[in-house]
């Protein structure tokens, strides 16, 4: 018997099928790193390297840029790193002809290694990094219910009410110095950028949840590690290290991937916990005036299960607390980033902030502004179209890909390449804008795309090829859906703020708005100090700040269905 077994423990045996497994990755991930047939033209790389040395990891946007000078800005640039196909988009026609014309082709995204194998499993769907499906349309649909133009208006009493907050909170931080000294500015910002998407997905305020166990720190923690893993990584650009042994200590993402999956899982379980107290209270009929959408799914769960009716494009609960969890996490990260910028740049230009506040107050009359006043701010919409021109917090998009190999001008897109638009490159082309390194509001005022005053630029001839103001939010059928509301909650925040208080630099120290020097690439293009100092100006009283929040509070109040002063 134990002669039979020899053969099977030699050593051999052992080590051979293994290395030969070893060896036939690594061919073949090298074989795949050189450029696929008719391949978008690019910089030649290095074998098993592919592009991925010659990009600038800081600022990648900016190599992009560069190489589209060479080989032109209207042509497909085609990059390799390591194994991954990149598709580049350089200027806004070809974002047009590409993603908005052929959207049915480009409404994909590219498959990520952490994303598809250990963060999403058949358990648990993101609608940010889902591919075209009833799903998919199911939850655009859902969303749009919940954040969508008809819901805009109908919740505009609720963003009126939370910037007003966010007034009576910034006056109390700044009144106390241990205030100050607990919490930083960020912090008190981005529990009013929670709340509108909180109170829509599941009925309660981010900083009333307490009893859920939802902790707004946890929940930034929770969103920025899952941001970090999720990102592309050696693991996508070098797929023989998927394979090392956890044993050996050789693949600690893989115990930090289960931390992640667990912890969303939790934190999604907590908005759910929310959206089922309000879902039984409107189930028992008390007057509450805004169902949610979690409220909704969970209705719909109930009536689904009770027609006994097994489809897959329903939402387990799994799938509600993460859609909650993901929407409130884009909606806080992306929204900080602007409003961060858009409050240096006043500090730093006196100027500029006299000119956004005497807009306010004159369109307001000297009160603080309301929702209705938001469309004749038109200096305000220009700072707030040059913010996203000029510093776009999403200089290179979500990554689209095609669902079939596509055909361009003779170059091959293959199936599942990452395509991404350059949004920066876009936004600061010299062909397309007077002088695109300087922050010029006015640009906005002069041309409606803040282009050139010339005929290849003419606004009518624009607006027919479906131009748009800006790439930020991103293009095609994948365009950001929170777009709207997060215009809506921040500029209606931010006229707040400039009618409250003046934005000032620290004492002694320069606002530093650089790219190279000022900028961090995470989740999002961010400043990387962001300190400015906000002190209530000349004539603004705290009383007048805690009359506006209460009128605005009653009106939220009815939308909400809360009764005896609940939560103000």
């Amino acid at each position: 018997m134990t002669g039979l077994a020899d053969p099977f423990l030699s050593p051999a045996l052992l080590v051979y099928p293994p290395l030969l497994f070893l060896i036939g990755n690594v061919l073949v991930y090298i074989l795949n790193t050189f450029r696929p047939k008719a391949f978008p033209p690019g910089p030649r790389g290095l074998p098993g390297l592919g592009n991925l040395l010659q990009v600038d990891r800081t600022f990648p946007f900016l190599t992009y840029g560069a190489w589209a000078e060479h080989y032109g800005k209207d042509t497909p640039l085609g990059v390799k790193k390591g194994s991954t196909n990149v598709v580049v988009l350089n200027s806004g026609r070809l974002v047009r002809e590409l993603l908005e014309r052929r959207g049915a082709v480009y409404s994909d995204r590219p498959w990520q290694f952490m994303n598809n194998t250990w963060v999403f499993k058949d358990d648990l769907r993101a609608a940010i990094f889902q591919n075209s499906s009833p799903w998919l349309s199911r939850w655009r649909r859902e969303f749009n219910n919940n954040f969508g133009t008809a819901a805009i208006a109908r919740l505009r009493p609720v963003y009126e009410a939370e910037a007003a907050r966010l007034l009576v909170k910034l006056i109390g931080w700044w009144s106390s110095p241990a205030a100050r000294r607990r919490e930083r500015l960020e912090a008190v910002l981005v529990c009013w950028m929670m709340s509108v998407p909180t109170l829509a997905v599941c009925g309660k305020r981010p900083d009333c949840m307490g009893d859920h166990g939802f902790e707004i720190r946890q929940f930034r923690r929770c969103s920025d590690e899952y941001a970090a893993l999720v990102a592309p990584n050696a693991l996508d650009l070098f797929p023989v290290l998927r394979h090392l042994p956890e044993f050996l200590g050789m693949a600690g993402w893989k115990e930090r991937a289960r931390a992640v999956r667990e912890a969303v899982f939790r934190t999604g379980s907590q908005f759910l916990s929310a959206a089922e107290e309000q879902r039984a209270a409107l189930d028992a009929g008390r007057p509450v005036g805004w169902e949610s959408m979690l409220a909704k799914m969970l209705r719909e769960q109930r009536e689904q299960d009770d027609d006994d009716d097994d489809d897959d494009d329903m939402y387990t609960a799994a799938d509600m607390g993460n859609t909650a969890f993901h929407i409130v996490s884009a909606a806080t990260n992306t929204s900080l980033a602007v409003f961060s910028i858009m409050l240096m740049i006043l500090a730093k230009y006196p100027a500029l902030q006299r000119r956004v506040r005497d807009e306010v107050l004159q369109v307001a009359g000297g009160a603080a502004p309301q929702g209705t006043d938001v469309p004749s701010l038109k200096y305000t919409e220009a700072f707030w179209n040059e913010v996203h021109r000029w510093r776009p917090v999403a200089p290179q998009a979500v990554p689209h890909a095609p669902s079939q190999d596509d055909i361009y001008n003779g170059h091959r897109i293959p199936k599942g390449t990452a395509v991404v638009i350059n949004v920066w490159h876009i936004h600061h082309s010299e062909d397309d804008y007077e002088e695109p390194g300087r922050f010029m509001p006015e640009r906005f005022l002069k041309h409606p795309y803040g282009m050139r005053l010339d005929e290849a630029h003419d606004p009518a001839h624009m607006e027919a090829s479906m131009s748009r103001v800006t790439y930020d939010f991103g293009a095609g059928r994948r365009i950001c859906p929170g777009m709207n509301s997060a215009r809506q909650n921040l500029l209606l925040g931010f006229a707040k703020v400039v009618w409250a208080f003046d934005i000032l630099p620290p004492e002694g120290k320069d606002i530093d708005l650089s790219l190279e020097t000022g900028f961090v690439q995470e989740i999002a293009l961010h400043p990387r100090d962001f300190d400015v100092i906000l002190e209530p100006r000349e004539g603004i009283t705290e009383q007048d700040v805690m009359d506006h929040y209460s009128e605005a509070y009653e009106a939220e109040a009815q939308v909400m269905g809360w009764e005896d002063g609940l939560y103000k």
